[in-house]
C-alpha cells in the first residue's frame, strides 16, 4: 500500500483571466499554490500570455521539494487555456493517480416569472 504522506492533491481554477494552482496535502494544508498572472511581466495588458512550461517547472520543483511521488488532479472552471495547461502536465515528469473535473454546467436556471398584468 503506497503511505499516505507522498500523495499530494494539484487543485486547478481556471478563470475567464487567470488560473490558479494549488498544491496541498491529503489533509488539506495548503503547502505551495501560483498563480498564471504571477508570472507575466508588468506593464502587459489584461489578456492572460503566460507559459505553461514554466509553471509545470514551478509545480515539479516544489513537488520535489515536499517529496511527493503521486498526485490528485482536481479541475474547475472553464477557461480558454485548459487543454494546453493539461497537455503541458500530461507531458511532465509528474505521476497522476487520478484526474477530476468538478466544473459545474449551467442548466439555464430558473424560470424568471412573469409580469404581473394590471
Amino acid at each position: 500500500m503506497q503511505n499516505q504522506r507522498h500523495i499530494g492533491i494539484l487543485f486547478l481554477s481556471f478563470s475567464s483571466n487567470n488560473i490558479h494552482f494549488l498544491l496541498t496535502d491529503c489533509t488539506g494544508q495548503i503547502k505551495a499554490w501560483t498563480t498564471a498572472r504571477k508570472s507575466r511581466s508588468k506593464g502587459m495588458k489584461k489578456s492572460l500570455s503566460f507559459s505553461p512550461f514554466e509553471l509545470v517547472n514551478f509545480l515539479e520543483n516544489k513537488i520535489k521539494v515536499l517529496n511527493y511521488t503521486f498526485l490528485h488532479v482536481r479541475i474547475k472552471g472553464w477557461g480558454k487555456h485548459k487543454k494546453s495547461v493539461f497537455k503541458t502536465l500530461k507531458q511532465s515528469r509528474l505521476k497522476f493517480l487520478s484526474i477530476i473535473d468538478d466544473t459545474t454546467c449551467p442548466h439555464n436556471g430558473c424560470r424568471i416569472p412573469r409580469k404581473r398584468k394590471l
